[in-house]
C-alpha cells in the first residue's frame, strides 16, 4: 500500500482549513475582515505549494518519511494548544499567550531561558503594538481586569 507524504497532508490541511477561514472572514465587516484576508490568503497557496512540493518529491524520490517523528512530542503539542485555547476564555489573550509560548518552547526541546523569555516579550510585544496601538483591536479582557485591576 503507498502512503502519502506527510508534506501533501501537512499542505492539503493547512490549504483547506485557512480556505474555509476565508469563507469565515468574508461574513465579516469590511474593516474586520482586511488582516484575516491577509494571512489566510497566502495561507492557501503556501499550504498548496507545500503539498505539490510533498508530491512531487515522493513521486521523484520515493521519500516518505514518518508522519510523526515524534507521536508522543505532537501529541502534547496539541494539548497544550488545547489547553491554550481554554486559557483564552478565562485568562485573556496577553496572558495565555505569556504562558504558551514558554511552555511550547519547553515542550520543543528548548531550554535556555533568555531566548525562550526574549522570544515570549517580543511576541506579546508585537501583538500589542500591532493589535491594540495600530488597529485598535480589542483582544480577549486579561483576567486581573474582571478581577477588578485596570
Amino acid at each position: 500500500m503507498k502512503s502519502i507524504h506527510n508534506d501533501v497532508v501537512l499542505g492539503t490541511s493547512v490549504a483547506i482549513l485557512a480556505a474555509l477561514g476565508i469563507h469565515r472572514a468574508l461574513g465579516f465587516g469590511a474593516d474586520a475582515r482586511v488582516f484575516p484576508l491577509l494571512v489566510l490568503g497566502p495561507a492557501v497557496l503556501l499550504g498548496l505549494l507545500i503539498a505539490v512540493r510533498g508530491y512531487l518529491k515522493q513521486t521523484r524520490t520515493g521519500d516518505n518519511p514518518d508522519f510523526f517523528a515524534s507521536p508522543g512530542r505532537f501529541f502534547l503539542v496539541a494539548g497544550v494548544m488545547a489547553l491554550a485555547l481554554i486559557g483564552l476564555k478565562y485568562l485573556g489573550f496577553l496572558t495565555t499567550s505569556a504562558l504558551t509560548v514558554p511552555l511550547l518552547s519547553v515542550t520543543l526541546g528548548y531550554r535556555r531561558a533568555l531566548p525562550i523569555l526574549a522570544t515570549t516579550a517580543g511576541f506579546l510585544a508585537m501583538v500589542y503594538i500591532v493589535f491594540i496601538q495600530i488597529l485598535s483591536r480589542p483582544l480577549p479582557a486579561e483576567i486581573w481586569t474582571r478581577l477588578g485591576g485596570s
